[in-house]
């Protein structure tokens, strides 16, 4: 598609496609004809090449792959967890905070937990600071921005991407065009109290945070882990596609029968149709296709073919699901895949080494680079703004366990005599007597009766 150019628009096309003559692309470095312009002094930085279409290819690939759909909807349940917490202090004012963020309504746990699947997904964040006062009341908003919306400014003389353009054309299929008007460019906090912020038209600031998975070979987008997975991702779709349409379109028949000599249309319809009542099931994979007219019905005959290897694929899906789940440096067991094979396979034991691998490798990490990149800068621009002290706050996510220990525990030694009998409906004993774990009496007489 091609549409008239003009001194301040530039034509791009995002159509989301991977094959050999679209390979992964690589981030531009320096000034080149990858940065694409709204006028001479606003250009932005792609992701990636001048297609800019890889966000886009990252959304289909997860949306269309159910395994890595599953790892990164695991990851960033078992990363958000219960949500955040206060580790050793109580502050009336951060709960009051985090139960509202921004003017959408949505807590702090609900951005988080975006900002997690963007940063599996995409490898990427833009979360939009929004500060300012109606009347006398001040306020500061947190916003993840869509990522499909958001592209990076070319870097400045150090390397440095100083803003960041927001548009909703960014995120069109399709030939479209880029005009002055149609995008908003919010500088990029990097921990400069000076920097001057983007003021609308009602006196709110705006500015963005911007956190990335750092990828060697990428200095300023970020990339997600499993982008190494990107072409099995598809190819599990394809392979779902392609038994689809042979089951759908009847690619493949089971046979033909020739049904040779002096035989009417309606003859050899009836004769067609009583072979295969009689020879296929429900469905149209298998059918038979017959056909009739030649010299003599002695001359009739059978051609089958051998469709039983067609469409299992069984073989592929297991090699891409594999390859899926390596990339993501994840494990099937975490998101309630069984396990066939292994040591202590589906055990608890097996369970519960895998997921403090897991929580040590990956999610830790991640949950440390969020606080670091995000939470920590946002803090200290709200102490800043509404006189808080949030920074000096130890916040932690509450972690979740894929695993019941209450199995592997002794029940005797965690409760005591008192609670034990709540739980059976029976009144407490009270005093010093009641509250003695089960376990530490010394007679073994039934603490129901006692």
């Amino acid at each position: 598609m091609k549409s008239p150019k003009s001194k301040n628009e530039n034509i791009t096309s995002n159509v989301a496609t991977l094959d050999v003559a679209n390979p992964i692309p690589f981030e531009p470095t320096g000034t080149s004809a990858a940065f694409l312009s709204f006028s001479k002094k606003r250009r932005y930085l792609p992701f990636l090449e001048p297609k800019d279409n890889f966000f886009q290819l990252l959304l289909e690939a997860k949306m269309l792959s159910p395994t890595n759909s599953s790892c990164v909807n695991s990851k960033t349940n078992f990363c958000i967890g219960k949500g955040v917490y206060l580790k050793e202090s109580e502050d009336s004012d951060f709960k009051k905070f985090i139960k509202r963020v921004n003017n959408k309504g949505q807590n702090l746990n609900k951005v988080l937990k975006s900002v997690f699947s963007n940063h599996f997904s995409f490898g990427n964040n833009f979360v939009e600071v929004i500060r300012g006062s109606i009347g006398a009341k001040k306020f500061v908003y947190l916003i993840n921005r869509p990522i499909l919306e958001c592209r990076l400014s070319e870097p400045n003389e150090d390397d440095i991407c100083e803003t960041v353009f927001i548009s909703k054309k960014f995120k069109r299929k399709g030939a479209w065009t880029l005009k002055e008007d149609e995008a908003v460019e919010l500088p990029i906090y990097y921990g400069d109290e000076d920097m001057e912020w983007f003021t609308d038209e009602s006196g709110f600031e705006h500015c963005i945070i911007h956190i990335k998975n750092e990828f060697s070979g990428y200095d300023h987008y970020g990339m997600p882990d499993n982008v190494s997975s990107l072409p099995w991702q598809i190819l599990e779709y394809k392979t779902a596609r392609y038994n689809l349409d042979i089951i759908e379109n009847n690619l493949i028949v089971g046979g033909i029968v020739f049904l040779e000599g002096n035989v009417s249309q309606e003859e050899g319809k009836k004769v067609g149709q009583d072979i295969i009542y009689s020879h296929t099931g429900d469905g149209k994979r298998g059918r038979w296709t017959v056909v009739t007219g030649g010299k003599g019905i002695a001359n009739s005959s059978l051609q089958q073919f051998n469709t039983g290897g067609e469409g299992s694929f069984l073989k592929l899906d297991e090699n891409v699901e594999s390859k899926i789940i390596d990339s993501n440096n994840w494990d099937s067991a975490l998101y309630g895949q069984h396990q066939s094979t292994g040591i202590g396979n589906g055990g608890f034991a097996y369970l519960s080494a895998v997921f403090e691998t897991k929580n040590k490798t990956v999610i830790e990490p991640t949950q440390n680079l969020i606080k670091e990149d995000l939470l920590n800068p946002f803090f200290e621009i709200y102490d800043n703004w509404m006189g808080t002290k949030f920074s000096d706050l130890e916040i932690e996510f509450k972690t979740v366990s894929p695993v019941s220990f209450a199995g592997e525990l002794n029940i005797n030694n965690i409760l005591t005599k008192d609670e034990g009998r709540e739980i059976i409906g029976k009144e407490k004993i009270g005093n010093d007597k009641g509250g003695e774990f089960i376990g530490n009496s010394k007679s073994t007489e039934n603490v129901s009766t006692k």
